[in-house]
């Protein structure tokens, strides 16, 4: 299913939370007090202030007063964790962006559960390319370290980049892809053994 722009409304908050309780999932109250007290390993500040951007985003007198300051604040983060992600494109629940360092996601929307590993570059393909545009990623994707996917291509639900993998076509949904460029390398319900 396409996320696209979200009419729903929901608040920060609820992002926030949703965000944590994927990068936290089943690690009980000692991973919660480690994602909190030190938070190595993750982005979650990062992935706080992006949220409250982009809710102040949604009204005009939020964009222009408080608005400000948390897009420098939001700005701060970003260089902080080497992570830029446009402000402007609709992002699911479940945001996880692992570590930072080298990260820039340019979509037209990103859907649920989103998982993010370092040095990942997901936007637009050269102005001379067939698919001139930028990519649309569903609900529970995973992109691992170094992957990089350009152009206007869409990441079906379930589907996993592999790290170092080159996307420029869409990638069916529930499948493993990875190499230069990226060609399918497990197909769910196939046999694997």
């Amino acid at each position: 299913m396409v996320n696209k722009l979200r009419s729903e409304n929901i608040s920060a908050a609820e992002y926030i939370k949703s965000d944590f309780t994927k990068i936290c999932a089943g690690g009980g109250i000692i991973t919660f007090l480690k994602t909190i007290l030190i938070p190595r390993g993750n982005a979650l500040v990062y992935q706080v202030w992006f949220r409250l951007l982009q809710s102040c985003k949604k009204s005009k007198l939020k964009k222009y007063t408080m608005g400000i300051i948390v897009y420098l604040i939001e700005r701060h983060y970003e260089y902080k964790y080497g992570i830029h992600a446009n402000t402007n494109m609709s992002v699911g629940k479940g945001l996880n962006i692992v570590h930072g360092d080298g990260i820039f996601l340019n979509c037209q929307s990103i859907g649920d559960d989103f998982t993010c590993y370092p040095g990942v570059m997901v936007g637009a393909a050269g102005a001379d390319s067939k698919r001139n545009g930028i990519p649309i990623i569903e609900d529970n994707v995973t992109i691992y370290t170094g992957a990089v996917v350009t152009g206007k291509v869409t990441l079906h639900s379930g589907c996993v980049i592999a790290a170092n993998a080159y996307v420029n076509k869409d990638v069916p949904a529930d499948t493993l892809v990875g190499g230069l460029p990226a060609k399918i390398i497990i197909r769910e319900g196939d046999n694997h053994e």
